[in-house]
């Protein structure tokens, strides 16, 4: 094993005195701690802890809020303390002094803060002499928008204006205010208003027959940035009284079924059993009539041509009369197309002259059509001879045609007839039908069902394709009304069904729409005035263009009327169980009211 070597004398004496001078360092540290625990307070030696609260979460603008705290620790370190409130705004990461205090004896100290944002408050108790410096928790406290608004009318009748001004402050210049309504479902949009330069907004709403009232109103800014939380107005609250001409159609109307709406402008002014489905008898041609436009434009024409299948110079072996639903084909037309057929060099037609029987399915009814509905239109077929008032207008045509061309020298060898036409046809001649914008007047005018009927399957093969149906027009029409938000039920495109349900507000509707579209005044052309077509014993001396529509029980008037000022408004009365000349009386009352009063 080895041994340690021995040490010096010298290293001895070496070691002895490094071991007391760490003896002596270790003695001064503990003195001088001693010293200076005799010298300072032993408060300094603790840390104090220090509250804050607010009086509430959230405040309106300019609504004061109490921020409170407290400090604990040494009872020597808890009065006269000095503090100091500080305040940082929802945009700002600074927090900046809003106010100077001291505490009380008890360690406690209040501030009243008046802010005009959302922001957190913090305070900081400073050190003195004796006592260490302490920071608080912080306050987050929300600043609510103040919205006013304001009234500015004296007693509101229906079919009038208020002007309602509103402001929010803070200021908040080209953010949105919505001005609501309260309803039974709660409190509903009417208007978004963008504020001015000077945080302001004026909205005018208007009011209708079935705002007759207690009205009320609300302007409401939703937060839109970080600064205040929502603010609503106080609510607006007024009486709106219906208009003498709205009590006059009341008083027309008494207890019957009778729906009425009344409109102008986007705007309904009275409305009385609006929305009830009823049957439309007649005025579904008005509806038929706002699609064709809307589809096919008041220019469109009818075309009906003569196509052979087949031959060379001047020899064909048949002759086809194709029909594509004009209603006016008359024995005039056919002559014209015998000419045409000569005029192209045609000689002799070895085979024969037939009418076609296709394009248009040869259907007769709809859902909802009575026994007697048959009575009121004839067969609607693509090829028509004089309204159709015999059973075979497609051959009674071919017979025509056969017997004209004889005349002018072309020879046809076989008896006229009618069928389905086979393919490859070549056209010889054509003529074409008056353009739409006639044929609507035509229609619209005496209430031609047949003319009806004939357009609604032609718009049936433009919107669903060949053949054309009944059922395929009144789903074209069914389906442009849904697109403007109706929800009609529609099985014809007459009226003659009593299964069709419209409402007075729906018509209404449309007719905004066609006011607005470049067929709209073609279409107010098209209908009836005052003493002419189906009101030739009513209205006269009225400025009106309107539909009838009549059925067993049923009555039905919807259009334009001017009033007093001039301007065109929509109206649609629709009405069930009462006599025609009862339901007449009452609709030609309140188309009178419409006139020299509204306005």
């Amino acid at each position: 094993m080895a041994r340690c070597p021995a040490r010096t004398r010298g290293e001895i004496a070496i070691g002895a005195r490094s071991t007391f001078g760490r003896r002596l360092r270790r003695l001064a540290l503990i003195e001088l701690a001693l010293l200076f625990t005799l010298l300072v307070p032993s408060a300094l030696a603790e840390t104090a802890t220090a509250t804050l609260s607010a009086s509430a979460p959230i405040v309106n603008f300019g609504q004061a809020v109490t921020v409170s705290g407290s400090i604990t620790g040494d009872p020597g370190c808890l009065d006269g303390r000095a503090v100091t409130l500080q305040w940082q705004s929802a945009d700002s990461s600074v927090f900046s002094n809003v106010a100077t205090g001291t505490t009380a004896a008890d360690g406690s100290f209040t501030f009243a803060q008046t802010q005009p944002h959302t922001g957190r408050y913090g305070a900081t108790i400073q050190a003195d002499a004796s006592c260490l410096a302490s920071t608080t928790n912080q306050v987050l406290v929300r600043v609510r928008a103040m919205v006013d608004a304001a009234l500015v009318a004296g007693p509101v009748e229906a079919d009038s204006c208020v002007d309602v001004s509103m402001s929010v402050h803070p200021e908040r210049p080209g953010q949105i205010v919505e001005l609501q309504r309260r309803t039974q479902q709660g409190w509903s949009l009417i208007e978004r208003l963008t504020l001015d330069p000077a945080s302001q907004a004026l909205a005018s709403p208007c009011f209708a027959s079935d705002d007759a009232g207690v009205v009320r109103l609300r302007v409401r800014w939703v937060a839109q940035d970080a600064l205040n939380a929502t603010g609503t107005s106080p609510v607006l609250a007024f009486e709106v009284s219906k208009a003498p001409w709205m009590l006059a159609i009341d008083h027309a109307i008494g207890t019957r079924q009778v729906s009425v709406a009344v409109g102008e402008e986007d705007t309904f002014l009275y409305d009385r059993a609006a929305s009830a489905p009823r049957i439309p008898a007649s005025n579904e041609k008005l509806l038929l009539s706002m699609t064709l436009y809307d589809t096919l434009g008041s220019d469109f024409r009818i075309r009906t041509s003569v196509a052979s299948s087949g031959g060379s110079s001047g020899v064909v072996r048949n002759l086809w009369i194709l029909g594509r639903g004009d209603p006016g084909v008359t024995a005039a037309t056919i002559g014209t197309l015998a000419r045409r057929v000569a005029d192209a060099g045609i000689e002799r037609v070895r085979g024969r002259v037939f009418g076609s029987t296709s394009y248009f399915r040869r259907d007769w009814d709809a859902p909802g059509w009575n026994a007697e509905a048959r009575d009121s239109v004839n067969r609607p077929t693509a090829l028509v001879f004089e309204r159709n008032v015999r059973a075979d207008p497609e051959r009674e045509a071919a017979e025509l045609l056969t017997r004209r061309l004889e005349a002018l020298g072309v020879r046809v060898q076989g008896r006229p007839g009618s069928g389905s036409p086979p393919g490859g046809l070549q056209t010889i001649a054509f003529v074409t039908s008056q353009p739409l914008q006639r044929l609507l007047t035509e229609m619209l005018r005496p209430s031609d069902n047949f003319i009806a009927e004939m357009l609604g399957k032609r718009l049936g093969v433009e919107t669903r394709g060949v053949p054309g149906t009944i059922a395929k027009g009144a789903a074209a029409v069914e389906a442009w009304t849904d697109g403007h938000g109706t929800g009609f039920t529609l099985n014809d495109n007459s009226g003659l069904s009593y299964a069709n349900r419209v409402t007075a507000e729906g018509i209404v509707r449309l007719l905004w729409f066609a006011e607005d579209q470049p067929w709209g005044p073609e279409l107010r052309r098209a209908l009836p005035t005052g003493g002419q077509g189906t009101l030739r014993h009513r209205l006269r001396g009225v400025d009106v263009r309107a539909k009838t529509g009549t059925l067993d029980d049923v009555s039905a008037l919807s259009g334009w009327v001017k009033s007093r000022s001039g301007d065109w408004v929509e109206f649609s009365v629709l009405s069930f169980g009462m006599s025609k000349s009862t339901a007449s009386s009452i609709e030609d009352r309140i188309v009178a009211i419409l006139q020299d009063r509204l306005g």
